[in-house]
């Protein structure tokens, strides 16, 4: 007998009251180490579909990967290009997101496309997939449904109908044999997740994982479902906003961190391409503590509106210091930059930032907007409407190269800005980019501040 994180799947010979791994408290369960059972659950697990065959590096022939549409030029794209054969895909969001529906629209383009689709779902009775299904107008003969949690019976017919592509809805409703333990408990989550991966990758079968996600944000059950898979996809979206974001957050066959964007309508998700049209919003008038910055998604530019609220508390009171979509912790460095090499105080006033839209942005290029727009409305003094901003700050008040910068200021030029403040070190490589922008290279951010006259 071993003991086991229910939170990050760590293994110990004895029960611990915290993990050493995750930190988690009283998430010890015992588990029987003897237990492994195949989709057949006719005994010990011998092999698996990796083989045991030792190589030579040199003798390894690699096969070229052939890749196929979902139908989704969106979803596409932040796979790498396309769905891969046997590949397994973690697929979670909270409930209610739209994951099923997203999935079920993927479903029937793979259907009318590419064979056979085997729908499973251990949630819904088929009446209610049918519902969903007439509402998104899928009708094709080749998509198959299928209500079971029991893995020997998806197994069966995975044989009987020798679908393409495999949708499991979810990962912690299935069950795997008698002594797989408690449904949806750790043990259950990942000997089924480990052997619908051996079988999606023994029959070249792309495979979906739906996954539930934990009041943390995270896939729930143990890490290993994450390390078993080949890519990991999170739907994001607020219930009363119908903007939904598919995020990459591992992909063996492509990048991470790339975005795709979709609007939730009565009809199911319609892709949104020109994201930095979506996320901006045009007005006649400048406004304080208002900047505009050229950010990158995984390898695609857009531009965002940093928006910053700051006011005096008036003496009474702890200043309140909130942030949407931009990391805290930054914003606390920004303010301290501000008071420290700018000589503005900041310390009795409260600041709000919100990056317009709902983007979540984790990339330190923004700091130049974010301080340009904290220090605007400090001055309520508005910027000009034609200039985007792009550059990180060190604690000194440098301002730092950003990678990729023809493309954010092509991005910019592309939708109308006729001005980019850059930072210095980047302007031999912004030149490169033969854009209609005018460029103006600073080194601190006492230079971007009297460029914009806020100082």
């Amino acid at each position: 007998m071993v003991y086991c994180c229910t939170n990050c799947g760590y293994h110990a010979h004895k029960w611990l009251g915290r993990c050493p791994v995750c930190q988690e408290w009283d998430s010890f369960t015992e588990e029987d180490i003897n237990v492994a059972k195949d989709v057949r659950g006719e005994g010990r697990v011998s092999g698996s579909w990796i083989g045991s065959e030792i190589q030579s590096v040199n003798s390894i022939e690699v096969d070229v990967a052939e890749r196929f549409s979902c139908g989704i030029k969106e979803v596409d794209r932040i796979l790498g290009g396309g769905l891969i054969a046997g590949s397994v895909i973690l697929f979670g969001g909270e409930p209610g997101v739209g994951k099923s529906t997203l999935l079920l629209q993927m479903a029937r383009n793979l259907a009318q496309k590419h064979g056979k689709v085997l729908y499973t779902s251990g949630e819904e009775s088929p009446g209610q997939i049918k519902l969903r299904a007439t509402r998104l107008k899928v009708n094709c003969e080749t998509l198959y449904i299928l209500s079971e949690q029991a893995i020997e019976r998806i197994a069966a017919a995975v044989e009987e109908v020798d679908p393409r592509v495999l949708i499991v809805d979810s990962i912690q409703t299935v069950t795997s044999g008698k002594d797989g333990g408690d449904p949806g408990g750790i043990r259950q989550v990942r000997q089924a997740s480990a052997e619908l991966t051996r079988l999606a990758k023994a029959r070249k079968m792309t495979t979906f994982l739906v996954g539930h996600i934990t009041k943390e944000g995270t896939f729930a059950g143990p890490k290993t479902i994450e390390h078993l898979v080949d890519t990991a996809l999170y739907l994001e979206g607020s219930h009363d906003s119908g903007m939904r974001i598919l995020r990459s957050v591992k992909n063996r066959f492509g990048a991470t961190d790339e975005i795709a964007v979709f609007q939730m309508g009565p009809t199911g998700m319609t892709e949104i391409t020109d994201l930095s049209s979506f996320f901006l919003q045009k007005t006649t008038a400048a406004r304080p503590g208002v900047a505009i910055v050229p950010t990158l998604e995984g390898t695609r530019p857009l531009l965002i509106e940093i928006q910053a609220l700051a006011s005096s508390t008036g003496g009474y009171g702890v200043p309140q210091r909130r942030a949407t979509g931009i990391d805290y912790n930054r914003i606390l460095l920004m303010l301290a930059v501000i008071e420290k090499r700018l000589g503005i105080h900041v310390r009795d006033a409260d600041v709000y930032l919100n990056i317009a839209g709902g983007l979540g942005v984790r990339e330190w290029a923004i700091d130049l907007g974010v301080v340009a727009a904290i220090v605007s409305s400090l001055r309520n003094k508005a910027m000009p409407m034609d200039i985007v901003l792009i550059g990180e700050i060190g604690l000194s008040g440098e301002v730092r190269k950003v990678k990729r910068i023809h493309e954010r200021i092509t991005e910019a030029a592309k939708l109308g800005y006729s001005r980019a403040i850059i930072p210095a070190v980047n302007q031999k490589a912004a030149r490169n980019a033969h854009v209609q922008i005018d460029l103006i290279a600073v080194e601190t951010i006492e230079q971007a501040m009297k460029t914009l006259e806020l100082i």
